[in-house]
Parts: structure tokens; C-alpha cells; sequence
């Protein structure tokens, strides 16, 4: 660790975020499982335009760690007044944390982020959140042997000591379980699916439809903000974040693995699993304006090796009719057709047993932790 003096300071014009979305390459030179982000996109998320922060319902301050002249952590306080509304809270979050090897750096990055939501009236601060739980959230405590799937967040393992060492503590762990996709567990499912259809003839189940995108995407997000609302940490999204949200997945999407259920004609369920594409990411390096990166992201993107399910939520009272159980034959069925050869079911809530029962009928084994912090302010 070098002696030079430890100076934390807010971000201060273009310069400042350059150097605070550049600071991870430095960190990660050489780590096989690191994948880069896209720059475009993490600057989009602490832009103040985008629609997270829109009419006041966030806002946020990035901190950057000097020693001397050199950048050394970097940390981003947020106040989301869209879940302190939601939940009736006080609660201060922070994101986006980077760090060498250097305590005393992590100390004064959270402090400063600390101090901040305080005067922002803030009792507790939880993370870490890129910015809410609706994007990447949580820091990886266990599983660091393998690369993290799309939208999962990758950190050293002495950023838990980091951040435990200012007196943060577990608030959740997040769960991610792994499994091939094989038949065996089509058949399991397959006899469940078909005794649910025969019991609820006004199910139904499809896959999503690409030409009327839109309207699927407003479908599901009237689901996702029922189903979801309560659960621990979560926050509704606005039809403009979840506008943008959708945009982004867009690309991605593999139709036959997003279904949608609906009961008597009225949207009932949604599962929304991604092809894996953090390889292709991986290639890019960061950018998307290198054209022959981009040539071997498309040749490595079209290799259908892994995907992620991502969230499954049904909405309150259409629950235990087993229309969860019917999208998850479904979307393993499509997958098997599709020739993916694993899954990873993430993030589910340490606590949240049902789901944790359901995905072990897929012989799927947990693979990684990730942990929420939470300390007192």
C-alpha cells in the first residue's frame, strides 16, 4: 500500500468519471473471471438523466479514493426515494464499490458515503446496489472460481474483508444455483405440467411475442411490481426505468425462454431466463466501437452454451395453482430444444425456500453467494 496521503472527494466533471469507470481495468489486469462492463452503460447509470432518478425519485453522489495522484477506489452513495416511499423507510444505499488492497481507502469511501445519506436524513445503509436491487446488487462472498453470468455482479475476495472491516454487516445473502440442462428433469416436470393443465383448463402459457413487444414488456411489468412487491428489497420500477430496462434486454432475448401465463385471459405469471452472454462481453472489453472485437463478441455470441434464469414471479392470487411449475417445464423444454447445456437460477433469497425446493428439482446445486450489507448510520 503506497504512503502517499488518502484523500476521498466527490467526482468533479468528465475527467473524474472517466477515471471512475476506467479504475476496474487497473484492478482486475489478469483476473480470468473478471468481465468487463460496457462503459456506455454504467455511465448511463450514473447519468442523472436516466430514468431511475427521474422526478426526484433518486439521486446519488460518486466518491473517488486518491493517493496522491492515483485513483485507488471509488464508491457511489445513493438515496432511493422510490423504495424509502415503497417500504416506508430511511434507508440509504451504496454501489459501484472498487478498491485496492486498501482498508483505510474502503474505510473513508464508506464513511463518505455514509456521511452523505445521513444528510440526506438517511437511518441505515444497505449494499452493495448498481443502483437497486432491479440491476446488479450484492458482493460475492462465495463461488469466485467461475466467471458470473449476465447481470451478476464479480469482485476479489478481500472486498468482503473490506467492507466487513467498517462494520458492515450481512443483512441477505443472495443465492445461485447451477445446473445442466438435461431430460431427466423435463420428465419430472413434464407430469407435473400436465396434471396442472388438466386441473386449471383457463391456464394458459406462451412464449413471449417479439412483434408486439411493448405491449408484453407493459404485461410483464404489471406482473413483476404485483408479484414481487413483497419481497425482501424490492423496489417498483417506473413504465420508464422498466422501458429502458426491456430496451437493453432486447437484444439478448431468446423468445421461446421468456413465457408468459395468464388465467381467464388476465396476465397471471411471468419467467424471463437469458442466454449467458457474458463471453461475448467478455470480448468486447468495454467497448462497442472496435469492429474486430465486435466480429469475435457476434461469432462467440452465437455459441448457445449457458443461460440465467432471472426472476419467475406470479402474482399473489394465482399462487400454489401450479403455474410456476408449468413455465418452468416450459422454459426447460425450450432450452433443451434450443440446445443450451446448463442454467443458473439466480439471484434467489436465502429464505425464500419454495424457490429453493423448485430449482433443486432441477438437480441444481448452489454455486454462489452473494451477501447485502447493512450497517446503521
Amino acid at each position: 500500500m503506497s504512503a502517499a496521503p488518502l484523500r476521498v472527494a466527490k467526482s468533479e466533471g468528465r475527467g473524474d468519471l472517466r477515471r471512475f469507470v476506467d479504475l476496474p481495468w487497473r484492478l482486475y489486469a489478469g483476473d480470468p473471471c473478471w468481465v468487463p462492463p460496457l462503459r456506455k452503460q454504467v455511465l448511463e447509470l450514473l447519468d442523472l438523466r436516466h430514468p431511475f432518478y427521474r422526478d426526484g425519485a433518486a439521486e446519488r453522489e460518486v466518491f473517488l479514493a486518491r493517493r496522491g495522484g492515483r485513483v485507488v477506489g471509488r464508491i457511489v452513495a445513493i438515496l432511493n426515494r422510490a423504495y424509502n416511499a415503497f417500504h416506508q423507510d430511511r434507508a440509504g444505499f451504496f454501489g459501484f464499490f472498487e478498491c485496492e488492497d486498501d482498508q483505510a481507502a474502503a474505510g473513508e469511501l464508506l464513511a463518505a458515503a455514509a456521511d452523505w445519506l445521513r444528510g440526506k436524513g438517511c437511518d441505515c445503509m444497505l449494499g452493495p446496489v448498481n443502483p437497486s436491487t432491479n440491476y446488479e446488487a450484492g458482493l460475492l462472498v462465495e463461488g469466485f472460481d467461475t466467471p458470473p453470468t449476465v447481470m451478476m455482479t464479480y469482485n476479489p475476495r478481500r472486498y468482503q474483508e473490506l467492507l466487513e472491516a467498517t462494520g458492515l454487516e450481512k443483512a441477505k445473502d443472495l443465492f445461485a444455483y447451477l445446473s445442466e440442462v438435461h431430460p431427466a428433469s423435463l420428465d419430472r416436470l413434464a407430469k407435473f405440467a400436465e396434471r396442472t393443465s388438466k386441473r386449471e383448463p383457463e391456464l394458459e402459457s406462451r412464449s413471449v411475442d417479439m412483434r408486439r413487444f411493448h405491449e408484453e414488456v407493459a404485461q410483464v411489468r404489471a406482473i413483476y411490481n404485483s408479484a414481487w412487491e413483497k419481497n425482501w428489497g424490492f423496489v417498483p420500477a417506473s413504465d420508464a426505468e422498466f422501458a429502458v430496462l426491456a430496451r437493453e434486454l432486447k437484444p439478448l432475448v431468446d423468445p421461446d425462454l421468456v413465457r408468459l401465463s395468464f388465467f381467464a385471459g388476465e396476465p397471471a405469471g411471468f419467467l424471463l431466463a437469458l442466454p449467458d452472454v457474458n463471453p461475448a462481453l467478455a470480448v468486447l472489453n468495454g467497448s462497442l466501437w472496435n469492429p474486430i472485437r465486435l466480429l469475435r463478441a457476434s461469432i462467440v455470441g452465437r455459441r448457445k452454451v449457458g443461460l440465467r434464469l432471472i426472476t419467475m414471479g406470479v402474482k399473489e392470487q394465482h399462487r400454489l395453482r401450479g403455474i410456476e411449475g408449468v413455465m418452468f417445464y416450459e422454459g426447460l423444454k425450450a432450452a433443451l430444444d434450443n440446445g443450451y447445456a446448463w442454467c443458473e437460477y439466480s439471484w434467489i433469497l436465502e429464505d425464500n425456500e419454495l424457490a429453493k425446493r423448485t430449482v433443486r428439482l432441477m438437480d441444481a446445486k448452489l454455486s454462489k453467494v452473494y451477501r447485502i450489507y447493512g450497517k446503521a448510520l
